[in-house]
C-alpha cells in the first residue's frame, strides 16, 4: 500500500467505542498537502484495490503499549477505492488506557488490483515484483519532472489485449529486487519511506516509515544495515509493517468514546508503463481521526 490517490475525499464514518484526544481537529477535513508522486504519463483511478489489513491503530515507541483500532488475526480485505468495503474495519472498539506517541498498521504486502487506461488493462495474474520492467517517458513529483526515461521495479501484470483484462495480484517481496527477484539492497526490507502520505487527526505523522516483516512477529524489523546475503529469504515476508511518530501524543482514557473516521484519497493510483506490460503503484493519502461525543 505504498503509493495511491483519489481527487474526491471520501469522508468514511465509523462509530465505534473509542475517542482519541487528537490536536488540530480544524484539520480534520482538509486534503494533506504532502508529496505526489507520478511514475509515467499513463495512471488512472483503479476499478478495486483491495488490501488486507491486520492491524491498525497508535502506540509507543517500541509497541509495548498498543492502541489497535482494528486488530483481525485472520486479516481483513479491503476494498478501499469502495466507500461502503471500509464501513465496517473498525467495529467493537474498546479503549486501551494511557498515552501513544506512534501510530503503525500492519497489512498484507500482497495487493489486489484492478483497471485499465488508454488501451492498457491489468490481467488476472499473480506475480512477485521484478526488476527494472517499468518503462517511464517522465515521472513526476508535485507536478515536477524528476526523471525522463527511466526504469523501476514493478509488476509485469498489465497487457494491451483487452480479452485479458483481469485482477492483478501484485506481491512486494522486497523494496527493490535483482533479476531473482531477491533483495537488491541493504535495506530492501526496510526502512523506506512510504508515498502514501500519513496524517492522523490532520497531523503529519512525524519521519513515517515503512517495513517489510513476517507474521510471527509483524513488529520486528530487519536490522538496518545488514548485509544483503545475510537478509532473510524473500519468501519469508508477508507483512508490511507502516510506522511514525505522531505530531501531537494521543490520550486515551476508560470512558473514552466516539466516531472513528478514516479517509483514504487513491483516485490517479495505479500506472500502467508505457509498454502497457507493467504496473507501478503511484503516491496517495490516508488519515485517521476521530470526532469526540
Amino acid at each position: 500500500m505504498k503509493n495511491y490517490t483519489l481527487k474526491q475525499m471520501k469522508n468514511l464514518l465509523i462509530r465505534t467505542t473509542t475517542s482519541l484526544s487528537i490536536l488540530s481537529l480544524s484539520l480534520f477535513n482538509a486534503k494533506p498537502g504532502l508529496t505526489e508522486t507520478v511514475y509515467g504519463s499513463n495512471s488512472t483511478r483503479p476499478d478495486s484495490l483491495k488490501v488486507t489489513f491486520y492491524q491498525l491503530g497508535i502506540s509507543n515507541s517500541d509497541f509495548t503499549k498498543v492502541f489497535s483500532v482494528l486488530d483481525s488475526e485472520s486479516g481483513q480485505e479491503v476494498d478501499i477505492s469502495n466507500q461502503n468495503s471500509v464501513n465496517d474495519m473498525a467495529s467493537g472498539v474498546k479503549p486501551a488506557i494511557g498515552t501513544y506517541t506512534h501510530f503503525f498498521a500492519v497489512i498484507s504486502n500482497t495487493y489486489k488490483m484492478k483497471g485499465s487506461a488508454n488501451g492498457c488493462y491489468t490481467k488476472n495474474i499473480s506475480v512477485n515484483k521484478s526488476n527494472a520492467v517499468f518503462d517511464a517517458s517522465i515521472t513526476k513529483e508535485n507536478g515536477v519532472t524528476t526523471c525522463t526515461n527511466c526504469q523501476y521495479d514493478g509488476w509485469s501484470a498489465a497487457t494491451s489485449n483487452s480479452a485479458e483484462f483481469g485482477e492483478a495480484s501484485l506481491r512486494e517481496q522486497a523494496y527493490g529486487v535483482q533479476g531473482d527477484g531477491e533483495p537488491d539492497f541493504e535495506e530492501a526490507y526496510g526502512p523506506v519511506v512510504p508515498l502514501t502520505n500519513l496524517t492522523v487527526g490532520g497531523n503529519e505523522v512525524i519521519s513515517a516509515k515503512m517495513y517489510l516483516t513476517n507474521s510471527s512477529n509483524p513488529y520486528s524489523i530487519v536490522e538496518e544495515g545488514t548485509a544483503i546475503n545475510a537478509l532473510p529469504a524473500s519468501s519469508t515476508r508477508d507483512r508490511s509493517l507502516y510506522f511514525g511518530e505522531l505530531s501531537s501524543s494521543v490520550i486515551v482514557s476508560d470512558d473514552s468514546e466516539g466516531i472513528v473516521q478514516i479517509y483514504f484519497d487513491y483516485s490517479n493510483g495505479l500506472a500502467f508503463d508505457d509498454d502497457c506490460d507493467a504496473v507501478v503503484f503511484n503516491s496517495g493519502d490516508f488519515d485517521m481521526s476521530v470526532i469526540t461525543e
